[in-house]
Order: C-alpha cells, then structure tokens, then sequence
C-alpha cells in the first residue's frame, strides 16, 4: 500500500511537471512592434514600472522612468497594463501601432463591502473595528476546520492545542478574556447561529471579526466578539471547479524520552540513591537484562515508544463545485471530501468529512427576490476509549513488552514502583475504540421584497440539526508478563466487555427580519435605517445506555445493546435556551466624509429570571474621512479616516435554570436508624442574577498611502465587563451547599492593534508584504475581595486573570551547611535542590512566600502575524507566519518531572543535573518527581511559552491561457504546500502551542503537514 501511495504522487508529480513544459510551447504569430506611454488619468503624470504583459504568453516589459514602453506582439494579442493602486487595462493589438494609455485610480478597495451586523458597508465608510479574511487567499492550504484559518487575524488570539484528526478544533479569543465563564466569540454562517467548524473551508467566500461596539448589534451574545462567515455565491457564466490535494502529516516535536533500558534502569536508581533510598532494579537484573537484550527482544526489549507508536499521517481531499449567475438568479453547488490518518498507531485516529453546500436565489420579479441555502456536513471520526493515549505515552518505559509471540499485550517482568498495572500504548490505540458519527444541517431560506419609498423587507428562517451518536466498545483488557506468561487485568472484568451509545438530537430553529431603508438627500446626504427582531430557540436531548455481560470470551465483537445480558446504565437530559430580540441601526453620512452610526438591542433570555430576562445595549460609532477635505493637500496620503465607537455588549454565559433552585437525586439520609434514598437541595441558588455587560471603547486610524500601496490601521481599545457571573463560596456551617452564581466581579482589558501592508510590482514582478501585532493587558478590578486559588495560579484584584502564583527559585543548595542555615522548606531537602526565597523572612518556605507573576497562564500579552506573496509570470511563492509573546507555560508530571510514580524521564536528566561535580547544572538534584524538589511549584520550572511559525509557505504555478483556451479550459494551477513547517522557540520538551493553558504533555502533537494539489476550472 505504501509503494503504492508513492507511485500515485510520483505519477501526480510527473503529470503536473509534463503540464508545465507543455504550457511553455506556444504558437507564434508575427510579431508587430508596439509602443507608448503610460500616464495616470487622474493628473496625467508618467507612471513607471507599469506591468505589460501579452497574454496568453510569459512575455512581458515595465515601463521606464518617463512611462514610455516598448515591446514586440503578435497582431491580435491582447496587451494587459496593471500597476498597483489603479484599474487594470487591456488592449488588442491590430497594427504596428503607438499606444497612449490612461490609468484609472482603483478606488474598488474602498468601494468593497464588508459584512457587518445584518447587512454589508463600503470599507470606506466603516466607522468599527473589523478585520477580514479573505478565504481567497488561502487556496489550497490544507484547512481541516474553518477555526484554524484564522491564526494570525489582528486581535485574535487562536489557538489549537489538539491537533487529533476529528477534534482538532481551535480556541478562539478576541482581544482578551473578560469574564470566568465561557469566553468563546459568536458566529454566525450567511446570519444564523452555527458552527464554523461545521463548514467545508472551501465553501466560505471571507470572514467578518467584529472586535468593537460593531458587535453590539448582536447584543447579549456579543461580548466575546462576533465572528461572520459569508458562503460563496455564483457569480459570472456558468463554472465548474475541481480542487484535489494529498499530503502528509508528521510531529513538529516530540519528547525526547530515555528508550534504552539499561540507562533507564540505572538513572531511575541514581534518583532513587539521591533520595537515600534502595535501588529499583538489582545489579542482577541489569545485568541480566543487558545480556538478554543480544538473543531475546520480547523479553528483554528495548522499546523505543515513540517510533513504535508514532509515524506519518495522511491527508487528502477533494472539492468539486458548480456556479453561475445572471441578471435574474445565481446559484453555487458544491461537495466535499476529506479524509485523514492521524500520527499514531491503529485505528483510533482516523477522520472522514463529508459536505454539502447550496447557495441559490432568484429574482422572482422587479419587487421579489427569493433565497436558499443548505450547508450539511457528515462526519466520523474515531478515538481511544480510554482516552489517555499520550498519558500513557508519557509514563510507558523502554523495558515495556510490546506484544507477545502470539500478539498478546506484554508488561515487563521487572517490578516498577507505580507500575501494578501497566499503562501500554498499543492497548490504548488498539483495545478499546469509540467512533463518533455528526451529521449536521443548516437550511436557511430567505425573501427580500422591496417596498414603497425605499423601504426592503428582509426575511430569514433556518434550521440547524445536529445528530450525534457516539459508540463506545470496550473488551475486556489484560497484559501478559513476557516471562511467566502471568496476566494482568488491565480493565475490571466486571465491568467488560461493554457496550455503551450516546445518542444526541438537537434543533435550533432561528428566524429574523428586517426593515432597512436608505436614501440620499442632495447627493452628499446619505442615510439609512433599519429595525428588526428575531427569535433563536435551541433545543438539545442526549440519551445514554450501556451494558455489560457479553458472551464473546471479552473480545467485544458483540456490539449490539440486545445482546448484552446485564443492564449497567442509562441517562439522558433534554433542555430548552430562547432568545427574543429586537434591534435598530440608523447610519448617516455627509459626503462619505462624515461618518456616524447608532445601533440598539433589547434581548429576553429564558436563562434568566422574568425579573431579569431583557437586557439593553446601545452602542454608538463615528468616522471622519479627513482626506476628503477641501483643505486637504497631503498628496502621497490616498485615505485618511479616523474612527472612534463605544458601546456595551453582554454574555449570557450561565448555565441553565442557574436562577431556580433544584433538587439533586441520590440524596440519602438516614431514617429510623437506616439509610433511605431521598433527593435534596444541594446549591444556593440567586434568582436576582443578570447579563455581564461588557463597554467597550475603541479609536481607530486608517491609512492608504502612494496610490494605495500602503496601508495602515491602528487601534487602540478598552474593554470592561461588569457584573461577572461566578459562583460564591458559602461557609459549610450553611447546609454545606455549594454557593450561588452572583454577579460579582469586574475585569478590564487594554490594548492596541497595529496592521501594516505594501503592495508594489518590479516590471512583470508583483508583490506584497503585510504585518500585524496586537498587545493586550488584562486586569481583575475586582471580585469584592475574594481570591480564587487554582494549582499554580491565582485570580486577584490588580493581577491578570489565572496569574501565576509560585515560588522564587534563589540557586541550588550547595553543600549541607547551607540546607541547615537556610529557610527551613521540607523535611526531604538536601544538597543539589531547588532553593525558594524568604519572602516573608520568617525562616520558613511554604505557601505565603508565593509570588504573583505579571504573566497569565490563558492569554499572551502579544499576538502577531506576518507574510508575504510575490508572483511572477504564473509563479507565486506565499508564505505566512503567526506567533505569540508574553505567555508562560508550567507543565508538570510525567515527563516534564523524571520519575513521576513509576513513568520515564527525558534524555537531559541523564546528563546536565546537579552534581557536587557539576554545581552550575541546569537542572537540580536528579530525584523522582514526588519530591519536594519537584512539588513545590516555583518560577524554577515556569518555561517561555513565545513562539514565532511559518504557518504556512505556497508555491504554486498558474497555466498560461493560451494553452488552456485549446482545450476548453479557464484555469489551472498547481502547488505545493508545506504547514507548520518551522518553529523558533526556547521550549524545546513539546510544541509550546499545544501546552498553553496546560500543566501537563498529555496531548497529541501538532502536525507539520506537506501537500502538493491542483486545481481546475472549466
């Protein structure tokens, strides 16, 4: 099979090389000579380094100094003139001829629109912070899910810290966390409420971020951000596009862990003679070992897990689409298919997609217009049942037993403290699988009727179907000593085999409309207005069941509930989430010169009481396009805009019914001296409880400079939310109930966003460098005093929120003089550990010498991205990169500590460990990791979580038309693609992306995937 795969991509490769010699053999005409200059039409001032190009051939010049040009060209070829900043041109060639060109300015990019909320503005006059991506521009990336194309979006801290094919979804935040509940962004698809990552990437045409009080038209779900993805439509004469590509995936890191038995077998004694404690594994038995390794590798194995167990994945997909549109309909048909084999062994990571897009409408008549769209998606993918593979990964040792002669699970024969019952990675990847199966609908259908004085009704009903069904097989599990052949349940036998199935229906029905209204008033006096009101209703039933006593010797090949004998368990919930609102925006603006918008929203929650069910929130914008002034002579200046808005948005985060007290099943008590089943009141509940409300501030700057060339956005913002959501300790003398959500609680988030493109062209040579940073600091106001403590960090007034809340390392303990003189911090500690600093000065270490670090362990205080594109005849070389700064990472347990109850430890510890010999180690006292050396949490382990990375690099090549047009065909072009092809950090033990807001490395790698693809038009 794998010789097979290679024969296909060498075969695929060769084609697209024959394709490209192929395009160079073009007919020639006779060639005529053809001259002239190039002015601009607006001032009529040369313009050089103008792009010419024959097309339908490579051939090509730029203009010189004064404008002038002059190039050889077959009679009826077309000659194209472009320059950055203005309209392109063509001209065809019919005599030997002198030419006098006149470039338009291109003022399309100011005309573009941009989605906002429940409608579209011209870039020009938007007066919020939106950012906008392009889905154009990534072509033939390999995009596995919608979320991860937005890393290096201004504002947008995106993060995937699972890269497991089926899941591998990424976190989004914009422009900081605000609350302690749910801080996830709204998105909405073509207006309706649904998942991105429910979408094939290939359908979406851009995507809208709506960072300011743009959002507050979205009201009480608008306070994390508002993300807008637009479908694509059918546009121009009839198209058929087909796009394949296939690839491969691989580890960016891996840990180094220590894969030769006998150095494993003596470190771990090492640590433990460190501790003065008896060694683990005998002389003997190393020895043994050591001898048994040259004859017998089941028994004395020399398992190096990570080359066992990881390998290359696989990636392909195929995209075919269909559209077109004239004066009266447009219509876009397309579908999906991707198909993925993760990195690790066996059948436990493998994804398939399926999707299906429809986009149509119609105009009905001059009044009437009519819509439909439909966005499925189908989707399985699998996983292990024991969901710990890479915990297991993470503790396996090299003298683990892979499998027996017959192919049974092995352990190892030598006794390991920690290790009664072997954690094995081909159990976990081969034993036991779950399967989930999506499939998921969302069809819209939508009206526009135009009526009397300017006045449009829009209508939109959608529907949103989610079907789940998650299938859990579970066998019964054991391990075998490789020597005596003894077993070891790995799992209980009374509990498996098992057979269990979640079953998961939800509906969201979701309708709005709108009455919008425009008109101009003297031809520079532009307004509009628009009200409307919509109803979102979400419901959600899951259904559980399992059972047990299978007849099949634990092989759970019986997979049926019927066939189970003994009932084990059964669950299941249904809930009901509405919102009512209704919303308004009114817009003016005189002469696209003066900018001013207003929105409002009222929203009703039926997660709140009737007392507090709507909440409001307002929200104004303003712009003033400086560049449009009479007295405005700064020619190099193209656009000058100021911005500035303010508004407040809320978040609903609560759970349900969080607002009624409830009554909790399985509640005994004892009654006559035994003990009864009851049900009882075990949360405070507050029904008094509200919208956090979020007011955000922000002043904003864009400018377009030479011709356009250069284009700069700058903003500045301010977030506070008020009245956050969280639950309230209550002493356990009160009933011993868990405390209420209160609305307590305020947290501010600062920043700036700076954006920077240039675009230019050398003769026939186009190019563009682009750039982004965005710093954010987060601050908790307050929380009436409290402190919320949580392993290493801390949430305190004055500190960011999930700071970090540790020790201070001061050096190591040198000689015993030293443990006896200083601060007394264990009764363990010794010559060669980690000495704390005596904060408090008492002579003791413990919890009250901790430090608050200025450095979040959810949020970096920087987000950046950058890129570039030049192209070339066809050829284009893109690359993009995106990183983060100011963010710390504290990964503990197994492998980030050596030993940690029985698991391995990496390579570094058998080598740069303190020693009297070696007192400036970089790392302490080798010991196992239960030790104080390692328990106490310190800024001595705290790592450096910046990266920078090339997220993507393309290079493709474009078919001239000339060959193209022979066979019927629009385009073509191939490529090549590599992600995540460089990282440049100082965290060198795993991916520093995937460990943020981790304490541990128990999570699949991320990938570094390399594809090659085409794609074709007719």
């Amino acid at each position: 099979m794998e010789l097979f795969k290679r024969s296909l991509l060498l075969r695929f490769l060769a084609v697209c090389l024959g394709v490209i010699c192929l395009s160079s053999l073009t007919l020639r005409a006779q060639d005529v000579p053809v001259s002239g200059k190039v002015t601009s039409a607006t001032d009529g001032n040369p313009l050089m380094g103008v792009s010419i190009h024959v097309q339908g051939t490579t051939k090509g010049i730029g203009t010189d100094v004064n404008g002038t040009f002059r190039i050889n060209a077959p009679i009826g070829a077309v000659l194209k003139f472009s320059f950055i900043g203005y309209l392109p041109q063509e001209v065809k060639i019919t005599k030997t001829t002198t030419l006098d060109i006149k470039l338009q300015e291109d003022v399309q990019k100011l005309n573009e629109t941009v989605v906002v909320g429940y409608g579209t503005r011209k870039k020009a006059t938007v007066t919020g912070a939106i950012a906008v991506v392009d889905m154009s521009e990534k072509e033939g990336q390999p995009i596995t899910n919608v979320s991860n194309a937005l890393h290096g979006t201004p504002g947008l801290f995106v993060n995937l810290s699972n890269s497991q094919p089926g899941i591998d979804r990424s976190t989004i935040r914009i422009r900081g966390v605000g609350t302690l509940n749910n801080s996830n962004p709204l998105v909405l698809v073509d207006g309706i409420e649904y998942s991105m990552d429910e979408l094939n990437p290939n359908d979406i045409e851009s995507i809208s971020v709506l960072k300011d009080a743009a959002a507050a038209i979205y009201g009480s779900r608008g306070a994390n951000g508002v993300i807008l993805v637009t479908t694509k439509k059918g546009k121009g004469t009839p198209k058929v596009n087909y796009g394949y590509y296939r690839g491969f995936h691989k580890a960016t890191y891996l840990p180094d862990a220590i894969n030769d038995p006998i150095a494993y077998m003596r470190t771990k004694n090492q640590a433990l003679k460190n501790e003065n404690k008896a060694a683990e594994y005998s002389d003997a038995e190393i020895a043994e070992y050591e001898q048994g390794m040259l004859t017998d590798n089941i028994i004395y194995p020399k398992s190096d897990w990570y080359k066992i167990a990881v390998d290359n994945g696989s990636i392909q997909k195929h995209d075919l689409s269909v559209a077109a549109s004239t004066d009266q309909y447009q219509y876009r048909l397309s579908l999906g298919f991707l198909d993925r084999d993760g990195i690790q062994f066996g059948p436990t990571n493998h994804a398939k997609n399926y999707s299906l897009g429809l986009n149509a409408s119609m105009n009905v008549n001059k009044r009437l217009k009519v819509g439909l769209t439909l966005d499925g998606y189908y989707r399985n993918y699998t996983q292990p049942t024991y969901n710990t593979f890479w915990q297991a990964m993470s503790r396996t040792l090299p003298i683990l037993t892979d499998t027996l002669a017959d192919g049974r699970y092995g352990n190892s024969w030598l006794k390991t403290a920690g290790r009664n019952n072997w954690e094995h990675p081909r159990l976990h990847a081969f034993g036991a699988i779950t399967t989930k199966l999506v499939q998921r609908f969302l069809a819209t259908a939508n009206a526009e009727y135009k009526l009397p004085f300017d006045i449009t009704y829009n209508i939109k009903f959608g529907v949103d179907k989610y079907d789940g069904l998650l299938t859990t097989n579970t066998p019964r599990l054991q391990t075998f000593n490789p020597k005596t052949g003894a077993a070891i349940n790995w799992n209980s036998p009374a509990t498996a085999p098992r057979f269990a199935k979640t079953d998961e229906n939800d509906i969201s029905l979701h309708f709005y409309n709108t009455l919008d209204w425009k008109k101009t008033f003297g031809s520079k006096h532009n307004v509009s207005a628009m009200i409307g009101s919509s109803y979102d209703n979400f419901d959600k039933d899951q259904f559980n069941a399992t059972m047990t006593g299978y007849l099949d010797n634990g092989d759970a090949t019986l997979t049926a509930l019927d066939a189970g004998l003994t009932f084990n368990g059964i669950s299941g919930n249904t809930t009901r989430d509405v919102i009512m609102s209704y919303f308004g925006r009114a817009n003016y603006d005189y002469d696209d010169k003066y900018l001013f918008e207003f929105t409002f929203r009222a929203d009703g929650s039926s997660r709140f009481a009737l007392n507090n069910r709507w909440g409001y929130f307002p929200a104004a914008s303003a712009g003033w396009r400086i560049d449009r002034e009479k007295f405005w002579n700064v020619k190099f200046i193209d656009q000058l805009k100021l911005r500035a808005s303010v508004g407040q948005l809320g978040n609903q985060a609560v759970d349900l019914y969080s607002y009624a007290p409830t009554v909790a099943t399985g509640q005994d008590y004892s009654f006559g001296g035994t003990l009864q089943q009851g049900n009882a009141k075990t949360q405070e509940t507050d029904p008094g409880i509200h919208w956090e409300t979020t007011t955000t501030y922000n002043g904003g700057i864009d400018m377009n400079m030479w011709k356009n060339r250069i284009a700069l956005t700058v903003d500045v913002y301010k977030k506070r939310t008020d009245g956050i959501l969280r639950p309230v300790n209550l002493p356990a003398q009160v009933g011993n109930l868990t405390g209420p959500q209160r609305n307590i609680g305020t947290v501010d988030n600062t920043g700036y966003e700076i954006t920077l493109q240039y675009r230019n062209n050398i003769r026939e040579v186009n190019y563009g460098i682009w750039g982004n940073i965005a710093y954010n600091k987060n601050k908790v106001v307050d929380l009436n005093g409290e402190i919320i403590y949580s392993g290493a960090t801390i949430t305190k007034e004055g500190y960011p929120l999930n700071s970090y809340y540790i020790l201070q390392a001061d050096g190591y303990f040198q000689n015993a003089d030293e443990v006896t003189r200083g601060p007394k911090q264990g009764t363990d500690t010794r010559p060669g550990f980690i000495r704390y600093e005596d904060v408090k000065q008492d002579g003791i270490i413990n919890g009250d010498d901790r430090v608050i670090m200025n450095a979040s362990s959810i949020m970096p205080k920087y987000t950046f991205g950058f890129g570039f594109n030049v192209d070339w005849k066809g050829i284009s070389l893109t690359s993009a990169w995106q990183g983060v700064a100011g963010v710390k990472v504290y990964p503990r347990a197994n492998l980030a500590y050596p030993f940690v109850n029985g698991a391995n430890a990496t390579w570094e510890w058998t080598r740069d460990t303190w020693t009297p010999e070696n007192p400036n180690a970089r790392l302490p006292l080798l010991t196992t990791g239960g030790t104080g050396n390692f328990t106490n949490l310190s800024n001595f382990w705290l790592r450096n979580g910046d990266y920078l990375r090339m997220k993507n690099i393309q290079l493709a090549y474009a078919l001239p038309a000339s060959l193209l047009q022979k066979v019927k065909i629009s385009r073509v072009s191939v490529y090549v693609n590599a992600e995540n092809l460089l990282t440049i950090s100082k965290y060198k033990d795993l991916d520093p992306e995937s460990l943020l807001n981790r304490n541990d490395l128990y999570t699949y790698p991320m990938l570094k995937t390399f594809t090659g693809g085409i794609n074709v038009t007719f």
